[in-house]
């Protein structure tokens, strides 16, 4: 019997953190954009919308208005926005978020790697019964 050694190819299938690597394509991500695509991870799509203010009546009932998820630096909020989308679409994108990202002058290879980084990430597949 002979003996295939399959610990290179195993290593690769195996889904990649969001450390740093010399095998990532495209322009490699800042730390400071590695961790906007962390804490995007936990955010849902409702962190796009804007937030409405509350009326007087619901201050009253509910409290003050809570902080806002979007980031001050518009250049990172697209990014998180695009995040986001990622984390839960995967590569099935709408082309509006790429053209966000695109207009906050992310170029196509630094979304690429994005994009890239989260769809190795993710889990392959989501459990029915959940």
């Amino acid at each position: 019997m002979a003996f295939i050694d399959f610990s290179d190819a195993a290593l690769q299938a195996l889904p990649i953190s969001l450390a740093p690597s010399a095998k990532t394509p495209g322009e490699p991500l800042t730390l400071t954009e590695r961790r906007i695509l962390a804490l995007a991870r936990t955010d849902g799509m409702q962190s796009l919308k804007p937030q409405r203010k509350r009326g007087w009546l619901a201050r009253l009932i509910l409290g003050p208005t809570p902080p806002s998820p979007m980031l001050a630096n518009e250049r990172l909020e697209a990014l998180r926005r695009l995040a986001v989308r990622a984390w839960h679409h995967g590569y099935t994108l709408p082309v509006s978020a790429l053209k966000e990202a695109r207009d906050a002058g992310y170029s196509e290879a630094k979304i690429g790697a994005v994009i890239d980084t989260i769809g190795r990430t993710r889990a392959p597949f989501r459990s029915i019964a959940a």
